[in-house]
């Protein structure tokens, strides 16, 4: 009876162990994810369908850290349907980020319309180049308004997942340093 008792405990043991919710990839891993994304209404904003999967090095901020928290919950070939409220995604549109500009030679051979989304080249404070999607909101004959806010701002987003491939840090220092191991990754690709 006694080695029934333990025989029980161990099981249970291993059971919680198993049903952990813990995430199960770790830092400095490389994900290749296929996903839908929509809105409430059910529109489309974004796909891997007919595309390749997104990959990224999970722990390096390269999407929403609540995008990266779900994936880093599932094992190869789960998926997973969550929504991201529009605060912790890419936050709500501020009436600040919506600015008349004078319609001069920064906007030479921009196709001017409303609704039209056009690219800035910005500097981080780091002094990397980063483009900055911006909208045009109305066009006047000396001005436009142009609305800097992300075109999600204010948008709660609904994701379809499914976990494609796991490459783990090929290191233990990989773990601390995944940015280091992505660029190391990408070389070894366009060299081979």
């Amino acid at each position: 009876m006694k080695n029934f008792k333990y025989l029980v405990l161990a099981i249970c043991a291993f059971a919680i162990t198993s049903c952990a919710t813990g995430p199960k990839i770790s830092s400095g891993s490389i994900v290749k994810v296929d996903y839908k994304g929509t809105l409430k209404d059910g529109t489309v904003f974004d796909t891997t369908e007919g595309k390749k999967p997104l990959a990224f090095l999970v722990g390096s901020n390269q999407v929403i850290p609540a995008f990266e928290e779900a994936v880093a919950s599932l094992g190869k070939g789960q998926s997973k349907k969550f929504t991201i409220k529009a605060e912790d995604a890419y936050g709500e549109a501020d009436p600040k980020k919506i600015v008349t500009l004078p319609k001069d030679d920064r906007f030479k051979g921009v196709d001017l319309k409303a609704g039209t989304v056009i690219f800035a080249n910005n500097k981080t404070p780091e002094g990397k180049s980063v483009q900055t999607p911006m909208k045009v909101v109305s066009v006047a004959d000396k001005e436009v308004t142009m609305d800097y806010n992300h075109p999600l701002a204010g948008e709660d987003l609904t994701f379809n997942i499914t976990l494609v491939e796991v490459k783990e840090p090929a290191t233990p220092e990989a773990t601390t340093e995944p940015q280091a191991q992505a660029t190391e990754e990408a070389e070894t690709n366009q060299a081979s």
